[in-house]
């Protein structure tokens, strides 16, 4: 099947002066108003509504079009766009977008108040980004993809099933955590660092399976370029050398692309099998913290390993 495209002479202002968006075959697939224009700075701020929540594709190539054409000729420099949280946010990354801001409570619709994301982008960096691809890492067993809101549902299935697994593992969780909603709120949280440059949470997969997660948190580039480790598994996969399959991506990445120095982990002192993965893939013992993560409802004592990504 052809792939459906949506062009500039697709979007036409309508009585309600909003701009409505059509496809190559006219079908409306969406809408957008102009909030705001400021002459003076170049900017321009829009709000996006998608009517074809699973047409990525068509997401990213109305928002080619929104851009090339507030953009072009240097009319605007900057262009902000606000959509609802149930928008795929991917189409937004991978064309450069920054997230920047969550507006909280902010659009009501069919009796439900939800959230609006911000994006933004400008001339330089689109153009510098375009073809920007969404974080997704391949291990020999394993892949890895960037976690965004969009995986809410996924996270609370893995959470849930390993609840009291986890639980000795990490900080106390409130019931909220382990439902579809309090993951969304997380991954939020998680993704907006991600966009701000400071830690890159992924989902571990099996197939199309969430296993587990890994993140590089605390991420300080200059003359220290390091990263924190963490990392969590499902309970049916561990023993299987699968956590050290995805590790060994990830940290392949840390150096080659993040161009990382060195990268802490520490683990519960009875956790061998967790010490016995660091050591396998490099870490070597820097000491002991004591009470140094607040778990399970304690400060705990830890070994910090470490590793210097050559």
């Amino acid at each position: 099947m052809e792939k459906k495209r949506v062009h500039m002479e697709e979007i036409r202002e309508s009585e309600g002066k909003e701009y409505i968006i059509r496809d190559a075959d006219r079908i409306t697939v969406g809408r957008f108003t102009i909030i705001e224009k400021n002459e003076a700075q170049k900017s321009v701020l829009l709000r996006l509504r998608f009517y074809i929540a699973t047409e990525k594709g068509l997401l990213k190539e109305a928002l080619r079009v929104l851009v090339r054409g507030f953009l072009r000729e240097g009319a605007f420099f900057k262009i902000n766009i606000i959509v609802t949280d149930e928008i795929s946010t991917t189409p937004f990354t991978e064309l450069g977008f920054t997230l920047e801001g969550i507006l909280v409570n902010n659009s009501y619709s069919h009796a439900e108040i939800t959230n609006e994301y911000l994006f933004g982008t400008d001339n330089t960096r689109f153009d510098q980004f375009r073809e920007f691809k969404l974080l997704a890492l391949e291990g020999e067993r394993t892949t890895l993809k960037l976690a965004s809101p969009e995986d809410a549902e996924a996270f609370a299935q893995y959470y849930t099933w390993n609840r009291e697994y986890l639980r000795r593992f990490e900080p106390l969780r409130d019931k909220e955590f382990y439902t579809v909603e309090g993951q969304r709120k997380a991954l939020e949280e998680s993704y907006r660092n991600y966009l701000n440059g400071l830690a890159i949470n992924f989902g571990i997969y099996s197939g199309t399976t969430l296993i587990g997660k890994a993140q590089l948190s605390n991420l300080v580039y200059g003359g220290f370029r390091s990263a924190n480790l963490g990392y969590s598994l499902h309970r049916d996969y561990e023993g299987k050398g699968l956590m050290q399959d995805a590790l060994k991506a990830v940290l392949a990445y840390a150096g080659e692309e993040l161009r990382l120095h060195r990268i802490e982990a520490s683990t519960l002192l009875e956790n061998a099998r967790s010490q016995n993965t660091l050591k396998k893939l490099g870490f070597k013992l820097v000491g002991l913290n004591e009470k140094y993560l607040y778990i399970n409802g304690q400060w705990q004592d830890h070994y910090t390993f470490s590793l210097i990504l050559e």
